[in-house]
């Protein structure tokens, strides 16, 4: 689409109080997928929209659902009981892209807030809290499937009145362990027969297609991809390097700015989260880390720091891209294993109907800017995850994610430290960068197979995969038009550092990496409000947590902190007479008001001083114009010579 849709052309179709609050958030044009999703789904039609990473998904189902909300209660009566009631329901596979899409709301109701109430039960407060916010009977409601279904069976929630559907990440939502909650919600007889879906997602897989088959009937099927110029936003390199030369690149990188700007690195483990922080804070490079261990609100709030600045860098732990996505050829063999137990479950699934009414001999339909996609039969219903079993597992929030959803607010470098083991996170991983318009770079660590295990301490069972993994994603982003450059460094100026990465690397242990998971616990002990309660009978529990000490602390050693002058890479050639930084401190000045030959070959080890040729001006005890360091046969300016040493003997 060449031409900019601006929104004030919307003005027919969207209340002003919207536009208004659209003007003030600074979005005066709207992107792609909101010009095409935006009077398609206010005309009552289902929307599966698939578009890239920061294209803005989130508005084009916001605006529509609020448009709608505001239209119905237009038409009704104040003392009308079925005025206030649960029209709209929001499921999201992550508390964080909860917060998110609440964030956006609010941001989109600000002049008419009173209209229009909005709940958010993703958080971690109990069932009973949450209980009096559904009691309210809110507009828009944003929850996890899980959440809901618990709600659903307590009855505590309703949704008889339904009128819209929005599942974002719908590629998502099923392979984080959501599968089961999201078919009892659909075949529990919680949900109205007519309502209209809208399927958000960055890319197409099995799982999108088996919601499409659950919830939506004639969608308008949005492919957009984006053009040549928005894939130039995003610049893709890739290293090949052993498991120790990711630490040491990784250091060259950050404490010789050669990355400007914010930047995260995903790693494929806690342990490994907590080791490269460490590893960092070595060198006193400031970072924060993100992983599933840490309760929601405090990843809320370093979220929210590293978007305000207070953090450059923000080292993030996706155990999704390690584990629980994969691509769809690594789950054929796994399917066809299935597919007759699936036919049996799929010919029992329940069937929902659209808003709009079925045509006959209509197929889905076509739109400029989009392709129409075929409709959905039982047999596309075929496939069957197996990561959901395994993420149920464990016992860390499964509804952390970090990779996908969280918009990370102007970040320019994304650092694969750990390569994910899918192309699909891959995609969702670089696409934290490069956002509305922006540019970006990502930097990739790829580990050869032969170097995999050589070092016990900093190995990662993940990497044995990282070469075909990578070469399935150099084929996709190839697809779509991008190209993942290799990045070369001259190892040999890289390697002057490599003994501080090593002694850097000794000073992270195992147990410090121990003790500095603790210390976050025993902060996240002293700050939580449930606790405060016992704190306050119990005071000295406060204190002994608050004067509790680190068995075995990290050793941080002063001088790592500083870059040595003979370390810093040459950053001109050494050339006669040039104005290279060689060249330059080879020059010097002699004799006050005499300028040395610039191609001296020999520079002796005393020091040059300026002030050196005015001692000797004045006719020290040496009687030489040089003074200190003047001669090499005189004592700095005492008039001294040198004695010989053998006559001396």
């Amino acid at each position: 689409m060449s031409e900019t849709v601006s929104f004030s052309s919307f003005s027919n179709i969207l209340d002003a109080r919207l536009l208004r609050a659209l003007a003030t958030m600074g979005f005066a044009n709207a992107t792609l997928v909101q010009a095409k999703a935006i009077p398609l789904a206010l005309e009552g039609k289902d929307i599966l929209a698939r578009a890239r990473t920061g294209s803005g998904k989130t508005a084009s189902y916001c605006l529509p659902v609020v448009q709608k909300i505001l239209s119905a209660k237009q038409s009704l009566e104040l003392s009308d009981p079925t005025r206030q009631t649960t029209r709209a329901l929001m499921l999201v596979p992550t508390r964080e892209l909860a917060e998110q899409v609440a964030a956006t709301l609010r941001s989109i109701l600000e002049y008419c807030e009173k209209e229009v109430i909005v709940a958010n039960i993703a958080g971690n407060q109990s069932l009973q809290l949450q209980k009096l916010l559904l009691a309210d009977n809110p507009d828009i409601l944003i929850a996890t499937p899980s959440r809901v279904l618990s709600h659903l069976q307590a009855k505590t929630l309703s949704l008889a009145a339904l009128e819209s559907l929005v599942i974002d990440e719908a590629d998502l939502i099923l392979s984080y362990g959501h599968d089961e909650d999201v078919k009892l919600i659909f075949s529990g007889g919680f949900m109205p027969k007519v309502f209209q879906s809208f399927l958000m997602s960055a890319t197409m897989t099995k799982d999108v297609e088996i919601l499409k088959g659950l919830v939506m009937r004639n969608p308008a099927i949005l492919r957009l991809e984006e053009d040549e110029d928005e894939a130039a936003f995003l610049t893709q390199y890739s290293v090949h390097c052993s498991e120790e030369e990711k630490f040491l690149l990784t250091y060259v990188i950050l404490k010789l700015r050669l990355v400007k700007g914010k930047c995260i690195l995903f790693v494929n483990d806690i342990e490994r989260c907590y080791r490269l922080k460490l590893f960092l804070e070595q060198f006193s490079i400031k970072s924060c880390v993100l992983n599933s261990e840490l309760p929601l609100n405090s990843r809320f709030h370093i979220v929210q720091e590293f978007n305000k600045g207070v953090y450059d860098y923000i080292i993030a732990t996706d155990e999704a891209g390690a584990s629980a996505e994969k691509d769809s050829d690594d789950e054929k063999e796994d399917d066809e294993e299935e597919e007759e137990e699936e036919k049996e479950k799929i010919s029992k699934a329940p069937q929902f109907l659209s808003t709009q009414p079925a045509a006959p001999g209509v197929d889905d339909e076509e739109f400029t800017g989009m392709d129409a996609g075929p409709s959905t039969s039982s047999a596309s219903l075929k496939r069957k995850r197996n990561s959901s079993s395994k993420s149920k597992k464990k016992r860390r929030d499964k509804e952390y994610g970090v990779s996908r959803g969280v918009d990370f607010v102007d970040v320019s470098c994304v650092i694969n430290f750990d390569f994910p083991s899918s192309s699909r996170s891959y995609t969702h991983r670089v696409g934290r960068t490069a956002r509305a318009g922006r540019t970006g770079m990502s930097l990739s660590f790829v580990v050869p197979i032969d170097q995999v295990g050589k070092s016990k301490t900093v190995s990662l069972d993940s990497a044995r995969a990282d070469e075909s993994v990578f070469e399935r994603v150099e084929k996709d982003q190839g697809g779509r038009g991008s190209k993942i450059k290799e990045y070369k460094f001259d190892m040999q100026q890289v390697d002057a550092f490599r003994y501080r990465m090593e002694d850097a690397l000794r000073s992270v242990t195992r147990n410090a990496i121990k003790e500095a998971r603790l210390k976050e616990l025993k902060t996240e002990i002293i700050n939580s409000d449930k606790l405060k309660a016992h704190f306050e009978d119990n005071p000295l529990d406060l204190a002994y947590l608050r004067h509790d000490k680190p068995l075995h602390p990290t050793r941080v050693q002063s001088h790592m902190k500083h870059v040595p002058s003979y370390l810093m890479p040459r950053i001109a050639p050494v050339v006669p007479g040039g104005e290279g930084l060689a060249s330059s401190s080879a020059a010097g000045t002699g004799t006050k008001g005499e300028t040395k030959d610039p191609k001296i070959g020999f520079v002796g080890f005393t020091k040059q001083r300026g002030r050196g040729g005015a001692r000797g001006g004045r006719g020290g005890r040496g009687g030489t114009s040089s003074g200190r360091g003047g001669s090499v046969n005189m004592r700095g300016g005492q008039g001294k010579k040198k004695g010989d040493p053998l006559r001396n003997f």
